[in-house]
């Protein structure tokens, strides 16, 4: 029974530290556009992002306050890489600054402007 008992404790925690509003936290997240993309953007508890926007790496920061999204400037490495890469980068690159809120599931993550229109689809990476 003690195990039970402490079993639900942490699960009680867990929930309560991954939700906020019924919205959950990004923070120790990592999202990818799909299988074959390198685009990669991993969310830290401190409030930083980084990842790969198609080609490069980049780091930066976010602030989540329920389905509320924003992201800081962002700042990358600058190698050269095949022009569809490049197009990619420019479009995450793009979506991540004009990105106001998320729909946020366990599995999925769209990244919205203002107006409720899809900037990017991404998939949880890191979800067992």
């Amino acid at each position: 029974m003690k195990h039970i008992a402490a079993s639900l404790l942490a699960l009680t925690l867990f929930a309560s530290s991954s939700f906020a509003d019924g919205v959950m936290s990004l923070a120790g997240s990592e999202w990818g556009e799909g299988q074959d993309s390198k685009v990669v953007i991993q969310f830290s508890a401190a409030g930083k992002i980084s990842g790969n926007l198609g080609c490069n790496r980049f780091f930066g920061t976010y602030k989540q306050d329920g389905d509320k999204l924003t992201f800081g400037a962002v700042g990358s490495t600058r190698m050269m890489c095949p022009e569809a890469q490049m197009k990619t980068e420019a479009r995450v690159s793009a979506a991540l600054s004009s990105t106001s809120q998320a729909q946020i599931s366990h599995l999925k993550l769209v990244l919205e402007d203002e107006k409720g229109t899809t900037l990017l689809n991404l998939q949880r990476r890191d979800f067992d």
